[in-house]
């Protein structure tokens, strides 16, 4: 199967989005090889962009709000019209080829989040998710190796796809995707891209 044909404009029907392409100065630890993007920046609103499953015809509605500095992401889900899902993306500059893990600290609602990055792979863009459960009204922190996200294609995995690296990604957000309509929060406090292995030295 020749996956690169089915790369086009991957993130489920994203050639149908333009927005405006923000980055940040990544903060950098030198010591623990860390790059912190909510730390470094006052968030704004700019800096981030919905998609939503109109763009398939769906009737999904997410938005992005601030509190305290944090992201707060939320919104209502309709499985009208074959809907049922809403992103928040957010582009980011070029990481270091040694980071091989990602950590993000939320405040959620107890459902089940997907945690994705859109990469460049062959001149195309591909999505890369993985997926994590929260806790009512608690802070979490989830961490995974970039060995972990699986590629896919408008819901598709792609299982021939080659693995994330931290060089290719160029944009980082969520996705909360469900089978029955209702509402959702998730807070977005820390995202951290980390070397697993220098990090651990320090500890």
């Amino acid at each position: 199967m020749n996956y690169s044909a089915l790369y086009i404009n991957v993130f489920m029907g994203a050639a149908l989005i333009t927005f405006k392409a923000f980055s940040f100065a990544p903060e950098i630890n030198q010591e623990s090889n860390k790059v912190s993007i909510m730390s470094n920046e006052t968030v704004n609103h700019d800096n981030w962009h919905i998609t939503n499953d109109g763009v398939m015809g769906g009737l999904s509605e997410g938005a992005i709000d601030i509190e305290n500095n944090n992201i707060k992401f939320f919104g209502t889900i309709s499985t009208e019209n074959n809907g049922g899902f809403t992103s928040t993306f957010k582009r980011i500059s070029s990481l270091p080829k040694y980071i091989d893990s990602i950590r993000v600290r939320v405040k959620g609602d107890g459902n089940l989040f997907q945690l994705r990055v859109i990469s460049q792979v062959s001149r195309y863009s591909l999505a890369y998710k993985v997926s994590f459960l929260t806790d009512a009204n608690k802070v979490t922190s989830h961490t995974f190796k970039l060995a972990d996200f699986t590629a896919s294609f408008r819901g598709r995995e792609i299982d021939n796809a080659p693995l994330l690296t931290a060089s290719t990604i160029e944009q980082i957000g969520f996705l909360y995707t469900k089978k029955q309509p209702g509402s959702f929060v998730l807070s977005i406090q820390d995202i951290d891209f980390f070397e697993s292995q220098r990090e651990k030295d320090h500890q």
